[in-house]
């Protein structure tokens, strides 16, 4: 009896085995890939490419946060990427993010955003840093936060910059999508 139970067991600790072998992250779906420094132009256009934020994705975002924010504030704002430069230039549209931030003594007059674009890691990849943050009028108090986000989708006319845990492609915990603007003069 002993002797069957033991063959049972190492029977079984093979067939976990070979069952566990057969599973992978591919079995998640695809990794985000790595982009190189040359996919930059993808992204500036060898000159320079403006692009709208048309995605906010952010799944642990607090409503109650200062810097919480949400499409409705961005997607009225254009980022310009150009060649010459790693930071984008951003031209804000009428909606402000940070318009409700007032406690009765500070009131966050002014807002500013920055993105940035660089290459980081091992294998290297593009990143984006991008910041955001407020002051009131007198400059006399700010507050201000920045992170950096992966790209993991880029075309002509897409990309998308993301943080996330698994680093599966479409399993993004934070994440900003960006469509091209075909003529930001008239936006």
């Amino acid at each position: 009896m002993k002797k069957i139970y033991s063959s049972l067991r190492f029977l079984s600790l093979i067939g976990l085995g070979f069952i566990f072998s057969n599973c992978s992250n591919d079995d998640l779906g695809d990794s985000i890939p790595t982009f190189p420094a040359s996919q930059m132009s993808v992204i500036h256009g060898d000159s320079e490419k403006s692009w709208r934020i048309t995605e906010v994705i952010n799944k642990y975002a607090d409503p109650a946060d200062d810097f919480y924010f949400t499409l409705d504030c961005v997607s009225d704002d254009i980022y310009t990427f150009s060649a010459e430069s790693d930071e984008a230039i951003i031209t804000y549209g009428d909606q402000l993010c940070f318009a409700d931030v007032n406690d009765g003594i500070f009131t966050a007059d002014r807002e500013a955003f920055g993105a940035r674009l660089l290459m980081l890691d091992d294998p290297e990849t593009i990143y984006m840093s991008f910041g955001r943050g407020y002051t009131n009028k007198d400059n006399t108090a700010s507050g201000s936060t920045f992170a950096y986000y992966t790209l993991a989708e880029l075309s002509e006319n897409r990309m998308v910059f993301c943080r996330s845990r698994t680093g599966i492609l479409g399993d993004y915990y934070e994440a900003y999508t960006f469509e091209t603007v075909e003529d930001p003069g008239q936006e």
